[in-house]
């Protein structure tokens, strides 16, 4: 179980970091608390309120564990798509090696029936509630699989614009768009000090759908720049969608919550 071990290790590395910028960008918003007199401000320069809405990051970033959740504890029936291109290399001093992986699940209280591909190496597994073993390997399969996109959206979300309102299938949502090559200036020290944190991600940019009834993730197209400690850089993209099944639509939006 030591591949199991690694993985849950992920992605408890991948919610603290959520944590950990969220406490970064807001204090890269908050003034300065001291006993010096107040400076002059120029109007002009105070950024709008949609500029650092705290309320759309925290939503954004918080969207991500949620599915994650949803995923590990479902309550009602959904469908999982993803398709990507991600490094497959396993020994990270070797140049990157990009490659496809897909990952097609169905996941319900009772049971996750999944299908991942990894390159040329297809994995099947399907395990009923019960069964902690096989269960406990089907959520690290769907937990590999969202570890990139949750750390590209929480640096995205330092620069992600106010949503607009869409539809995902049946499902009103919020659309998020960011880009860390176009920050606001308002936006540049949260990103700066995010940067520091998620360190092998120069730049990422996308859009993300988040549920307006439970704020979860359900719907991602993102790309992102990695460089490694050994300068070797790639680019990955990531792309998925959540489908209520048809038994779950009635009043069932929430996904898991």
């Amino acid at each position: 179980m030591d591949r199991s071990y690694l993985l849950i290790k992920l992605v408890n590395t991948a919610l603290r970091i959520f944590s950990f910028l969220m406490g970064l960008m807001l204090v890269a918003v908050l003034p300065g608390c001291n006993n010096n007199p107040a400076p002059v401000v120029s109007y002009e320069r105070i950024p709008t309120v949609s500029e650092v809405n705290q309320t759309d990051v925290q939503r954004l970033s918080n969207g991500a564990s949620k599915l994650i959740v949803a995923m590990k504890k479902p309550t009602v029936s959904f469908h999982f798509s993803y398709k990507g291109q991600e490094n497959l290399s396993e020994d990270k001093a070797k140049p990157p090696l990009v490659g496809p992986v897909t990952l097609q699940a169905d996941i319900s209280p009772e049971e996750i029936d999944l299908t991942e591909t990894r390159g040329s190496t297809a994995k099947t597994t399907k395990a009923q509630y019960g069964d902690e073993v096989k269960w406990d390997m089907a959520n690290l399969t769907t937990l590999q699989v969202m570890s990139g996109p949750t750390l590209v959206i929480a640096l995205g979300a330092s620069v992600t614009s106010p949503p607009s309102t869409d539809l995902v299938g049946m499902i009103a949502a919020d659309r998020f768009t960011f880009d860390t090559a176009a920050p606001t200036p308002s936006q540049k020290l949260g990103l700066e000090r995010a940067r520091m944190v998620v360190t092998t991600i120069k730049g990422c940019r996308g859009t993300v759908w988040i549920a307006e009834d439970s704020g979860q993730l359900i719907k991602f197209n993102i790309d992102a720049d990695y460089q490694d400690q050994n300068n070797q850089a790639w680019s990955e993209h990531y792309e998925g969608v959540v489908t209520p099944q048809k038994a779950s639509l009635p009043g069932t939006h929430d996904l898991g919550n």
